[in-house]
């Protein structure tokens, strides 16, 4: 069974606070193989992944949601780190034209590792691999943003009453699946069809013998206004959205989100946890009080672990 816990290395914005760090979360899915990555790499991000007990060296990908100083600094104290440790490992690092900005960025740096940026400002896939997938969706920012949705492949289970039913042997259930995963091939040409069937070479769907079980799914929003087109984004996922404000009036012309906006998520959204808060908000009590009635929303805080 597959485990997935996600860390708030920093909740807060582009001047931090002795309560909440630039913004940065931590997510690991745990089945067949691990995944360790970071939304964000604010300043101070390793220091916090210590805190959390996180071994930075397992990290395998970078996600940055726009190129704001106080949602990227962090990293390159991360990268020197990790090669002062000898890392071999590649490592992926996403965001908004990375092909371009990163190799730039840490133009002045030796690592002994190999980095691989990734674009990331259109909208669709930025990692694959057998167990998950990493979309980026662009948003609105004052300059050029992301929002990434991590969600876990579904898995196929082959319904017991049916193969019984069709006699299927264990070789054939184990061959239909392995063509699924390898060829995304749903068919599987029986040689002998004549236990359950006049007909020779009888062809069984996958579709008729199975059913799928959704993955979970983890959006990070960055930061944005509100987006309408992120209501099916987030659909039946954890969200971790930006609330630099809790009220309308504080916004003014900057292009962030308020508590108002954010709310418009919880038809769509299991839940949403709010982040990116703005430093005049020193009391997370009276931050907690705002949303109490909203049974699925919740204010982050610095370190806080969440498991789903």
């Amino acid at each position: 069974m597959a485990t997935i816990e996600f860390t708030f290395l920093g909740t807060g914005t582009a001047v931090p606070t002795l309560r909440r760090n630039h913004p940065g979360v931590h997510l690991l899915h745990q089945s067949k193989t691990a995944h360790s990555m970071l939304f964000d790499c604010g300043e101070g991000a390793q220091i916090q992944l210590q805190k959390a007990k996180i071994n930075f060296m397992s990290i395998d990908n970078i996600f940055i949601s726009h190129w704001h100083a106080d949602h990227f600094l962090g990293m390159f104290g991360l990268l020197m780190s990790m090669s002062f440790e000898k890392r071999e490992k590649e490592l992926l690092i996403a965001g908004p034209e990375a092909d371009k900005i990163g190799p730039q960025l840490l133009k002045l740096f030796n690592f002994s590792f190999k980095i691989n940026f990734v674009d990331s400002s259109k909208k669709g896939i930025v990692f694959e691999d057998e167990e998950i997938i990493v979309e980026s969706m662009p948003v609105k920012h004052t300059i050029p943003a992301v929002a990434y949705r991590f969600k876990e492949k579904d898995k196929i289970k082959l319904d017991k009453k049916i193969i019984k039913k069709l006699k299927l042997t264990g070789q054939e259930c184990k061959e239909l699946k392995e063509k699924f995963r390898i060829k995304k091939d749903k068919t599987l040409v029986r040689k002998d069809g004549a236990s359950f069937s006049k007909k020779m070479n009888e062809l069984i769907k996958l579709k008729d013998v199975s059913y799928a079980i959704e993955g979970k799914k983890f959006v990070y929003s960055g930061d944005t206004i509100y987006l309408k087109k992120m209501e099916n984004f987030c659909k039946d996922c954890i969200l971790v959205h930006e609330c630099t404000y809790f009220d309308r009036k504080d916004i003014k012309h900057k292009q962030h989100s308020c508590l108002q906006d954010v709310l418009k998520f919880r038809k769509s959204a299991e839940k949403i946890y709010l982040t990116h808060i703005g430093r005049k908000y020193l009391s997370q009590t009276e931050l907690e009080k705002k949303v109490r009635k909203y049974k699925n929303v919740f204010v982050a805080k610095d370190l806080k672990k969440v498991k789903f």
